[in-house]
């Protein structure tokens, strides 16, 4: 009886061990990068977490910090660096989020507000940018958001 238990113990302990092993190509990394802007002039930047993606034509980098406040820009379709800026034949999208209420989030895409983003560098495993726009959330209240700088690697 003895060696059963030991053996389960056994088991149960390697299962465990291997269970909380990290697979580094099934979700992007949370400490890969920076990210601060401005909103409304005040300083903010990502200290909890940045995770880039650069799959399938979408680049996403997201930033968070851990006063559930995050800023996120989407891309499609950008492949170099320039200077890109919201229109009504692009996808593209900025969004900032400052607290977890329905009017919380604010969103510049091709529907609605505006926005610029400039691109530096552009590799396989890193995009280097500066970003500003004018977000709206669901009451059509606005947010300036200035001064953005991401830094990040996918």
């Amino acid at each position: 009886m003895k060696s059963k238990v030991f053996y389960l113990l056994v088991l149960a302990g390697t299962l465990f061990f291997f269970s909380c092993s990290k697979d580094k190509g099934a979700s992007p990394s949370t400490s890969n990068g920076t990210m601060e802007l401005k909103v409304e002039g005040n300083a903010w930047s990502a200290t909890l977490a940045v995770a880039a993606v650069n799959t399938n034509g979408v680049i996403n980098v997201t930033g968070s910090d851990s006063q559930s406040k995050q800023a996120s820009v989407i891309l499609y379709g950008v492949d170099a660096p320039g200077t890109y800026t919201l229109n009504n034949s692009q996808s593209n999208q900025f969004r900032w989020t400052e607290g977890l209420g329905q009017a919380d989030t604010y969103v510049a895409n091709f529907l609605a507000g505006t926005g610029t983003i400039t691109i530096t560098e552009l590799t396989a495993s890193t995009i280097k940018a500066t970003f500003e726009f004018t977000g709206y959330n669901n009451s059509q209240n606005s947010k300036v958001i200035t001064e953005g700088v991401i830094n990040a690697n996918f």
